[in-house]
């Protein structure tokens, strides 16, 4: 998958989102201290086998077509480490984020798994002050089977069978010890799947019913939400996993109804 199809649909949405009215400012601000409250800053977190480095790519360009903006690229979990568990991910953004200190309205950008990181880090984080998100390709309804490998013959009839066991290896406690596994949702397996993925079934409000109050009470502090997903991305299955209306349409049943 080209890593630079999203560029355009975000600097569009950067534009209508979060740069208007921007701030004059001609000095870039200092993570050191507390920033200028009335500054715009923009984070960003880089997706599954990536790194910071990437998304420095996104930030740079921000900065040239908006300046005065402040941007980070959030140096956690790189490479090999982004196959770490999604809770410890979720936790530890949050306290990252809160190290930064920065006072003013934040936009957080999240790619691919990082975008789903960081929507369940806001959605447990009782004071946030991120006010805009938005989601490249995000995996928010989790994945249901392994996407093609490009240039590969295929699977052919032995893709159901390695769905089946890549389920019994995810769906148990050393399982859910990895971040695929996390994200990993068998619609055919839904009992196991609500039983032993706990990070993805209580972010959709499927289990931890208790919890789901407080979620959406932090969810909804978030002025400005925009997921952007297709069936060109060639990596998540099903690609609706990524869209606004299908994520919304689970979490309002389950929470606000």
């Amino acid at each position: 998958m080209e890593k630079s199809w999203y560029l355009f649909p975000l600097t569009l949405c950067t534009a209508l989102l979060i740069l208007t009215g921007v701030s004059r400012l001609s000095h870039r601000l200092s993570t050191s201290g507390p920033p200028d409250e009335m500054a715009n800053a923009v984070l960003l977190f880089h997706g599954l086998m990536d790194n910071y480095k990437t998304m420095e790519i996104m930030a740079g360009k921000i900065e040239r077509d908006f300046p005065g903006t402040y941007t980070h690229s959030i140096k956690l979990y790189p490479d090999r480490l982004s196959l770490i568990s999604l809770p410890v991910q979720s936790e530890n953004l949050i306290k990252y984020i809160e190290k930064l200190n920065l006072h003013g309205p934040i936009t957080f950008i999240g790619h691919s798994q990082g975008a789903l990181v960081g929507r369940h880090a806001l959605q447990n984080w009782d004071n946030h002050n991120i006010t805009k998100f938005i989601s490249l390709a995000g995996p928010h309804m989790g994945v249901t089977k392994v996407p093609p490998i490009k240039g590969s013959i295929g699977l052919g009839g032995y893709e159901n069978f390695l769905n089946d066991t890549i389920a019994e290896i995810c769906y148990n406690a050393a399982g859910q010890e990895i971040s695929l596994c996390n994200l990993w949702n068998d619609p055919t397996k839904q009992t196991m799947y609500k039983k032993n993925n706990k990070f993805l079934s209580s972010s959709l409000c499927q289990t931890q019913r208790k919890k789901c109050k407080g979620q959406s009470d932090n969810l909804l502090k978030i002025e400005k939400m925009v997921l952007i997903g297709g069936p060109q991305d060639g990596t998540v299955y099903p690609f609706e996993s990524t869209l606004v209306n299908q994520y919304f349409k689970v979490f309002e049943e389950s929470t606000f109804v």
